[in-house]
C-alpha cells in the first residue's frame, strides 16, 4: 500500500556505529527539535480515539529511518542540507550528551569540525528535494 500524503517527508538517518539507546535519545531530541524550525515543518494532525478518550499529535508526513556507516557520512549529509533552501534539518551529536544543558552546549560550541562525532541528521521538506540527498542511505534495521 502506497502512502498518498508524500509530497514532503521527515527522513532521519542515524550512525549505526553508536548503541541504539544512544540512536533513539538523539533520534527523539532531534525530530523534536524539527518543531523550532519554523512554521512550515510539518503539519501535525490530531487523532482521537472515542472508546478509550485518548488524543494523539502525529504528523501528516511519513518519517523515514535510513542508517549511515559512520559520523563522516552525516556531516556530509549535514553540508549539503545546509546549502539547500527547501530543506529543514536538525542534527544531533554526542557533545550534547553531558552532565547539564548548559555542559552541553559548551561542549557543542567548542567541538572542532572533525571532532563532532554525529549520531542523526533528521531533514524534512519536498521528497524531490530529500531524495537525492539520501538515495545513498539505506533502511535502518535497528
Amino acid at each position: 500500500m502506497a502512502y498518498e500524503n508524500n509530497d514532503k517527508k521527515f527522513v532521519a538517518v542515524v550512525n549505526r556505529k553508536h548503541p541504539l539507546p544512544i540512536i533513539l535519545n538523539a533520534l527523539a531530541h532531534a525530530a523534536f527539535g524539527m518543531s523550532g524550525k519554523g512554521p512550515h515543518v510539518g503539519r501535525l494532525l490530531d487523532y482521537p480515539n472515542q472508546a478509550t478518550g485518548f488524543s494523539a499529535k502525529v504528523d501528516e508526513s511519513p518519517f523515514i529511518i535510513l542508517e549511515a556507516k559512520n559520523s563522516s557520512q552525516l556531516q556530509t549529509l549535514v553540508s549539503v542540507a545546509m546549502d539547500s533552501t527547501h530543506v529543514a534539518y536538525n542534527v544531533f551529536t554526542t557533545s550534547m550528551i553531558g552532565r547539564s544543558a548548559d555542559a552541553q552546549m559548551t561542549a557543542t560550541q567548542a567541538a572542532a569540525g572533525e571532532g563532532l562525532d554525529f549520531v542523526v541528521v533528521v531533514l524534512f521538506g519536498p521528497r524531490e528535494d530529500i531524495e537525492p540527498l539520501t538515495k545513498r542511505f539505506s533502511l535502518f534495521k535497528g
